[in-house]
């Protein structure tokens, strides 16, 4: 029996039911106000309108570019064409290919660990859920891995392709998103504890490896400054971009490090040290189920204590052990923490859980021992992948969910709905009018749900002409809506998200027209 061959099957085989079970129903869960946000940017490169790096928000370019792709490889051309499957697609299949990378570190983690690993990515519900959510993070979690699988193929061959393998993929982190230098700084910490390590256990590389990567490393970085410089200049179309990239850190740092007291700053995102452990842990909100990740948590730990303690574990191993302590150690440090990038460090323990889970298969002497283990471990992954479904389903706008974060209600989409149907019994069809008016620019993700309408206008105060077909407000500015309005209007209520109403109102005589066919 040839274990290599098993390995590589289990892993395409995983890759591939990960692809399937990604794809359903991409349009089923409402677009959190991020990724219409995203979308709405993605729809201007779409139409031809360019991009430029935004310093403050909105992170690297290559999402957009790769949903851009993505709508040019299913023949749309305009952002009103486009779907929910458009932009959600890209990380879908980034999440794949970080299954798939598994099968270029086979030689450094081992057979049974890669297939273990593959399993507990492809069905953890952190994973499941915020890989087919159109951000950054699984973007990053790929290219993150892949800097360290052709890190680790050139360590073992010194062939240039992996050098400059990885110095792509550190170009596409860069592009991605700020926080890929908590990653880059995680590895350069793992890279040193291994190399102590190694020279403790007098275990030291030879003198024609050290001079290799002299050659590589220079080789690598430059890579990776042209890829980066290319996608935030905009293919060099906007060469500021180059300089935002670096100058935004400045932003980023002292958004993370301190309060912002404005609406929506970042006192809203502080959370405690442990939240990103809690959250993977154990999470039970009220009249909600129990969600845990803990046995990868506790496998992730097993394999971690595995690689220190063994003598027989290659460095890679020992590699990963140092750079998810320290990713979880910065991660943790910063108060300024959303749930999505705990993804960063829920990766880093999906491979030390499949080296933990590895380790107690062995462990069990006796066949009988080692089947019990394994079935053990096999119930435990079926219960998370019970978390996946519900997370993607029965849960996945609902607040009880807690990888749902100030998400869109559903009543948004049906809003957005009632808006085209409305849009058809109106002379003016797409093109009639809608004011949005809403405090502090709080609208997303309705530009998204409104994209078919070509005349939508957007207030942070409320207009003197402030008469539409339709106009969707807050309660707060519903009194001085109404003492300038000089129409007269129907008036409806729906959820933007949780603790978020709008209110909506359609004039007179289109809603009785609407409501007469509706009869």
């Amino acid at each position: 029996m040839n274990l290599d061959r098993i390995a590589i099957a289990a892993v395409l085989i995983v890759a591939a039911i990960t692809l399937a079970t990604r794809l359903v129903a991409l349009d089923a869960r409402p677009m959190h106000g991020d990724e219409a946000n995203q979308a709405h940017k993605t729809g201007v490169l779409i139409e031809g309108g360019g991009y430029q790096y935004d310093p403050h928000e909105h992170h690297g370019p290559t999402l957009y570019y790769l949903a851009q792709l993505s709508a040019k490889v299913r023949g749309e051309q305009t952002f009103s064409e486009t779907s929910e499957a458009t932009y959600r697609i890209v990380p879908v299949l980034f999440s794949v290919v970080a299954v798939l990378l598994l099968l270029l570190v086979r030689d450094g983690v081992g057979n049974g660990p890669i297939i273990w690993a593959a399993l507990f990515a492809a069905i953890s519900p952190a994973t499941v859920f915020y890989s087919r959510y159109f951000i950054q993070e699984t973007l990053l979690v790929c290219f993150t891995f892949a800097l360290i699988a052709f890190g680790w193929r050139y360590y073992r061959s010194g062939h240039w392709a992996w050098a400059v393998a990885a110095g792509l993929s550190l170009g596409l982190m860069h592009a991605t998103k700020e926080t890929f230098l908590i990653a880059v700084m995680a590895m350069a910490a793992a890279m040193a504890g291994t190399i102590a390590m190694d020279r403790l256990r007098n275990n030291e590389k030879d003198s024609n490896e050290s001079q290799r990567g002299k050659l590589a490393i220079p080789a690598a970085l430059l890579i990776a400054a042209v890829v980066s410089a290319t996608l935030f200049s905009s293919f060099f179309t906007h060469p500021r971009g180059i300089l935002d990239s670096v100058l935004t850190y400045t932003s980023y740092l002292g958004r993370a490090a301190a309060s912002d007291a404005q609406p929506g700053g970042a006192e809203w995102h502080e959370k405690p040290w442990y939240f990103y452990l809690s959250l993977l842990a154990y999470t039970r909100k009220p009249f909600g189920p129990v969600w845990t990740e803990g046995l990868i948590l506790g496998l992730a730990t097993v394999g971690a204590i595995a690689s220190l303690i063994r003598r027989d574990v290659s460095p890679l191993t020992r590699f990963l052990t140092i750079y998810t302590v320290v990713i979880i150690a910065v991660y943790s440090a910063i108060p300024y923490k959303t749930p999505w990038n705990a993804l960063s460090m829920l990766h880093s323990c999906t491979l030390l859980a499949g080296v933990g889970a590895a380790t107690l298969v062995q462990a069990a002497r006796v066949l009988p021992l080692r089947v019990a283990v394994s079935i053990a471990i096999i119930v435990g992954t079926y219960q998370l992948g019970t978390q996946a479904y519900d997370a993607n389903n029965e849960f996945s706008a609902d607040p009880r969910n807690p990888y749902v974060y100030a998400h869109t209600s559903t009543q948004a989409v049906r809003a957005g709905d009632r808006v085209q149907e409305l849009a058809q019994k109106h002379p003016d069809g797409n093109e009639l009018l809608v004011r949005v008016v809403l405090p502090n620019g709080d609208y997303w993700p309705l530009p998204f749900y409104l994209r078919a309408n070509e005349n939508v206008g957007y207030w942070s105060q409320v207009p003197e002409d402030v008469d539409a077909p339709i106009v969707i407000s807050a309660p707060a500015f519903q009194g001085a809506i109404n003492e300038r309005f000089q129409d007269d209007y129907e008036l409806s209520h729906f959820s933007l998200r949780p603790g978020v109403i709008l209110l909506m109102y359609v004039e007179r005589d289109l809603w009785n027209r609407f409501m007469v066919d509706r009869l």
